[in-house]
């Protein structure tokens, strides 16, 4: 697929076939609003019941245009789609838009209409964006390409890059991130159902765009989600966050999906993998991208979890603390000596746990605030802070913004406000804040929430430094490969634990392994994801808890650590009742091997599961009691 994106998003001439002199129509939208926002480049609607179209003249055909177009928008019926793009191929046209509806998200003939496409735009090599797709905007090249009602407004150029399967819900975010959530936009396209193009090719544009910073999709399945590791680390590596929305998760969702865009919804387990093996940020609403958005937006990342609050409201403090600490923040004790600093000034009535309650006594005494600020960020213990202003207003909240303002200039950890006062009667203290890049919040739990997402991409960020070079395991099983020949059948009991042995998992019968825990270790080799490794607790614990962790292939050491210590019967390992800590760095080395394996037999492999997997006590290693093997279809 083509991959020079720059001349999709800035291209010099559009050829608009289709276009309509009823302006209000969707044929007729895209010709205004290029043309009403000041696109600077050659404009050539295509329509042959036309001599021109808002004083533009109108070719009665593609191949009449005195030029080949960067980029043609097809505005057509689906019926006659298949006819104008093989045109587009002939003309040499590099991306087209299909706007059009009425393909796979139709079903029946509408699949076989998009099987058509495909291979046309193959044939020509044509990059193709949708079809039932809403078109594209460019702020800064002032390339509106699309059709509704956002066109009609100006937007300011940002540094949030956007790719969304749906048109209305990606242009809806847009246009709160710009208009009301002071986050705007360099580029957003939306992709339909998404034939050429795809949402990873284009977010591997953004990361390669030096005026992107951060990076929004909504997806609602990717084709080539196996790419999302590679596209996901080099983000990381970028330092370019990835705010995603991933919906279609339960099955009625997943109905919605293949009526809607034809995006194959995929395993909801596995994209979560991606995601946190990658540093991906999960958007649960359209708020979340905003608000992730401003505090990445602060350019600061802190060095750890550990987050301290100053309020002046308790209650809001303890709304804080319950929403942060189920995000996996830590809330620390502060160190003794900045205890005893805070004790030198704030009221004696103050609360100087964290959170730290300096209670209403700023009212009289602002420096309070900064005080209390410069402590709290000294301290050893702490790697950001949070406070909470309540809806402080007026001439106050104009000496608590500025004693905000220079404490955190003094430090170079993140400083995040809670500040529920509307805009109308705080609009001096915001507009310091936003000045000296410090987020700030209506509520405790949206701060919360920010923060979080902040803590949780530096970690990512820091795993992915630690794991760089990190080997990963590389095996090959001849006697496995034959084992597992086209048209085998299933293997299980001996036959299948022969196959594990080859690739150094060791086996027995299970009437040996007396006092270790079993777990279940297994593989799952995805159609668009290619081979994951999952693991879960066996026995019991495996019907009570019904947890697991996956991880996409290859899984290093570091990974199965995380894994093992991800389920939430990770405690039956690391301690139990009457019993010694189990062999925690054998199954580790058993979930590698099952990486290895898993690419080693991808051709041939559909799944694979160890069940039970013994654990001994630590020392004693693992033993995998039974298995099941099945072939991939051929």
């Amino acid at each position: 697929m083509r991959t020079d994106l720059d001349r999709f998003f800035s291209p010099k001439s559009i050829a608009v076939i289709g276009a309509s002199q009823d302006l209000s129509t969707i044929s007729g939208q895209p010709l205004k609003f290029l043309q009403s926002h000041g696109y600077p480049g050659r404009l050539y609607p295509v329509n042959p019941r036309y001599r021109e179209i808002l004083g533009v003249a109108c070719y009665p055909a593609l191949a009449d245009l005195p030029e080949v177009p960067d980029l043609a928008l097809i505005l057509v019926n689906a019926a006659r789609v298949a006819d104008v793009l093989t045109q587009c191929g002939a003309k040499g046209v590099p991306y087209v838009i299909i706007f059009s509806s009425g393909f796979a998200e139709m079903g029946g003939e509408g699949e076989r209409r998009q099987v058509e496409l495909v291979e046309i735009a193959r044939r020509h090599r044509i990059g193709v964006i949708g079809p039932n797709c809403q078109g594209m905007i460019d702020v800064g090249a002032r390339v509106f390409a699309g059709f509704g009602s956002v066109f009609n407004s100006d937007y300011d150029p940002g540094a949030v890059s956007m790719v969304s399967q749906s048109g209305g819900f990606g242009y809806t975010v847009m246009n709160l991130m710009s208009k009301d959530g002071g986050l705007p936009v360099r580029r957003i396209v939306t992709t339909g159902n998404e034939i050429g193009v795809s949402t990873l090719d284009f977010i591997d544009h953004y990361i390669r765009d030096p005026e992107t910073g951060i990076i929004a999709a909504y997806v609602e399945g990717l084709k080539d989600a196996r790419r999302l590791l590679d596209v996901g680390d080099r983000a990381l590596l970028a330092g370019k966050p990835i705010v995603m929305w991933k919906v279609g998760n339960t099955e009625q969702g997943q109905t919605a999906v293949r009526s809607h865009t034809a995006n194959p919804p995929g395993a909801t387990a596995l994209y979560k993998a991606a995601f946190r093996q990658r540093g991906i940020i999960q958007a649960e609403d359209i708020q979340d991208v905003i608000d992730y958005g401003r505090a990445f937006r602060c350019g600061r990342l802190p060095r750890g979890n550990r987050l301290a609050m100053i309020t002046i409201s308790g209650g809001a403090g303890i709304l804080m603390t319950d929403e942060c600490l189920a995000r996996g923040m830590q809330v620390p004790q502060l160190a003794p000596e900045t205890t005893q600093r805070l004790r030198a000034f704030v009221p004696e009535f103050a609360s100087l746990v964290n959170p730290v309650d300096v209670t209403a006594a700023i009212f009289n005494q602002t420096d309070l605030v900064g005080r209390t600020l410069d402590a709290v960020l000294g301290d050893p213990n702490v790697d950001c802070v949070a406070m909470i202003n309540a809806s402080l207003q007026g001439e106050l909240a104009v000496k608590v913004a500025a004693e905000i303002v220079a404490g955190a200039s003094r430090s170079d950890k993140p400083v995040f406000l809670a500040w529920g006062a509307r805009d109308a009667v705080s609009s001096e203290p915001y507009a310091m804040l936003d000045a000296a890049g410090i987020p700030h919040y209506k509520s405790p739990v949206r701060c919360g929430r920010a923060i979080a997402a902040l803590a949780w991409y530096a970690e990512a960020r820091r795993r992915r430094e630690r794991e760089r070079g990190e080997p990963v395991l590389a095996l090959s099983g001849a006697g496995a490969r034959a084992a597992l020949a086209a048209g085998s059948a299933e293997l299980s009991g001996d036959a299948a634990k022969r196959v594990l042995a080859e690739y150094g998992i060791p086996v027995h019968g299970a009437d040996i392994a007396t006092g270790g825990v079993e777990v279940i270790a297994g593989i799952t080799n995805d159609s668009r994801f290619g081979p994951a490794v999952r693991f879960a607790l066996g026995g019991l614990y495996a019907e009570v808890l019904a947890d697991a962790a996956y991880r996409l292939a290859p899984v290093t050491r570091s990974d199965a650590r995380e894994m093992i210590r991800e389920i939430a019967g990770y405690p039956a390992l690391a301690r139990g009742r009457g019993r010694p800590p189990a062999d925690v760095d054998a199954l580790a080395d058993v979930i590698v091997r099952l990486s290895a394996l898993a690419l080693d037999l991808e051709d041939r492999l559909a799944e694979l599961e160890i069940n039970p997997l013994i654990v001994l006590p630590a020392g004693q290693g693992v033993i995998a009691a039974d298995a099941s093997i099945r072939p991939m279809m051929q």
